[in-house]
């Protein structure tokens, strides 16, 4: 593609050309897939690796959230400002060239603090991902497309977390069958996999730094109206709407982040091998995922054209309190194949809140500081699935459900409860978040 095939306006006044447009989403959403790749294929890594390393339950909650979650929450501010600021697509290529290099020497790891401060990298190259991404989106398409093309763009939370399973069991079969051929040997099945997750990432670096150019920033404000001081205030005057949405919102990642015990749960409970259950829940993310994310999307797009200006909201206040209900009760039912039904119907529900929550930021909040709102978002979010999600989980079986089975109780009790009340903690914003809504696009 050439830049003026690509990038010059289109029939909208301003905005790249449709085709250039929907390939830029194309592709950051395959970076965004293999973010989640590199993240969640250690989920399937557990018990190889805690034989290898010599750890327990709780240990392995820590990398698969605080540890992960620590660089990520607190680099989030500072990436929201870059984006902001600076070249979102350099950032972008950047960030994943950073965490693929993190993801590769993660095969190379001896020791549990070895393994810590790759997970550290990981989360530091990919906290910049998605405020980065969805801010260069919401520029390229006019407001009212915004809501589709943020919806696809999320779809590459559960095509990578598919192809984690899918991916990453096909790669550990292979591992464990040849890794006396690969490097001479040298290496363990578990860490070949990781070097083979994190090699593709620097392919999509140079596919997006080839293709993509840095769009205009849409209503951008004065480097005094753009300031920090101004984004506070703006979320200060609409917190009834953005501290509920931020926070409830959490709800989505406390799944996302306990659910790393699946492969652990169906080993224990059901004696399924991590491949097997690789296969079922693969196939369901990338099914059920992407369609939960596409029919939010659609479902939002048609309440604003109706009139609805909290389009987004509405439908989250749907899909969030159907995610606890089925997703949090699955680990409690009789026999392996109910609890694979119920988790496809929660990863439908949990794509669909993914979608309209990011997308009821975008539609809260002005272009001039977009970035550093989503970094927020993101942050309090993500902070509470990480540090509770994984880690309550391990520990709940460590201390109190001791027996392995003891396990599919660890996540009901943490999902249930730590979900039901963010959960109704998000509703209470619904009123201010449409007041946000309609105050600024009276200003727009």
């Amino acid at each position: 593609m050439t830049d003026a095939a690509t990038s010059e306006p289109g029939p909208e006044t301003g905005f790249p050309r449709p085709l250039y447009a929907w390939g830029a989403v194309a592709l950051l959403t395959l970076a965004y897939a293999l973010s989640l790749l590199d993240r969640w294929v250690l989920t399937l890594l557990v018990a190889p690796i805690k034989a290898a390393l010599d750890i327990s339950d709780t240990a392995v909650g820590l990398l698969m959230g605080p540890i992960f979650a620590a660089v990520y929450v607190l680099s989030g501010l500072p990436f929201g400002w870059a984006v902001d600021r600076l070249n979102r697509r350099n950032l972008v290529t950047g960030a994943i060239g950073f965490w693929s290099v993190m993801t590769v020497a993660s095969g190379f790891t001896r020791s549990f603090f070895q393994l810590a401060v790759c997970r550290f990298g990981i989360g530091f190259g990919e906290a910049a991902l998605s405020p980065a991404a969805t801010s260069l989106i919401a520029d390229m398409f006019p407001r009212r497309k915004i809501n589709a093309a943020v919806g696809v763009f999320n779809l590459g939370i559960y095509t990578g977390m598919g192809l984690s399973y899918l991916i990453g069991g096909a790669l550990l079969a292979w591992a464990t069958l040849h890794h006396a051929t690969f490097l001479g040997g040298s290496m363990a099945p578990w860490q070949i996999v990781f070097v083979l997750v994190g090699v593709p990432g620097f392919l999509v670096a140079l596919a997006l730094m080839a293709v993509i150019r840095e769009p205009a920033r849409r209503g951008a404000a004065s480097a005094q109206g753009a300031s920090m001081k101004a984004c506070f205030a703006h979320i200060g005057r609409h917190r009834s709407a953005l501290v509920p949405l931020a926070v409830g919102m959490g709800t989505v990642a406390l799944f996302g982040y306990a659910f790393t015990w699946l492969p652990t749960l169906f080993t224990r409970v059901w004696g399924w091998p991590p491949q097997q259950f690789s296969m079922y829940y693969g196939v369901i993310l990338l099914t059920l995922g992407p369609l939960g994310t596409v029919t939010g999307g659609v479902i939002a797009n048609r309440l604003y054209d109706r009139g609805h200006k909290d389009a987004p909201f509405r439908v989250l206040s749907v899909s969030l309190p159907m995610l606890v209900l089925v997703g949090g009760t699955a680990a409690l039912w009789p026999n392996p194949y109910l609890a694979i039904a119920a988790l496809a119907v929660s990863a439908f529900f949990s794509s669909m809140s993914t979608s309209t929550g990011v997308a009821s930021v975008v539609f809260a909040t002005p272009s001039a500081y977009r970035g550093r709102v989503l970094a927020l978002y993101t942050m309090v979010n993500s902070m509470i699935g990480t540090l509770i999600g994984p880690t309550g989980v391990g520990l709940l079986n460590d201390t109190v459900f001791g027996d392995g089975a003891g396990i599919r109780w660890s996540l009901a009790s943490i999902l249930l409860v730590v979900g039901g009340v963010l959960t109704a903690y998000l509703l209470t914003g619904r009123k201010g978040y449409a007041r946000a809504v309609t105050e600024l696009e009276a200003a727009a």
